[in-house]
């Protein structure tokens, strides 16, 4: 599995936790986390663009390599 595979579904069970730890208290941490997903959605859009760039030059790289 690639590093891609591991770190992808966070973006799902890290809400998932939250919810199933801290119960009533949830509401508001994730609460904050929407709003600061909304503010910085251009800079998130972008950092995840580079790494699946990266990724994607690193996999080209190695069949070139090889």
């Amino acid at each position: 599995m690639t590093s891609l595979g591991v770190i992808a579904p966070l973006g799902v069970i890290a809400p998932l936790v939250v919810y199933l730890v801290t119960g009533e208290r949830a509401q508001a941490v994730l609460g904050h986390w929407r709003d600061w997903a909304a503010q910085h959605n251009v800079g998130v859009t972008a950092v995840l663009f580079f790494v699946f760039g990266l990724n994607l030059a690193g996999d080209g790289i190695s069949v070139l390599a090889a």
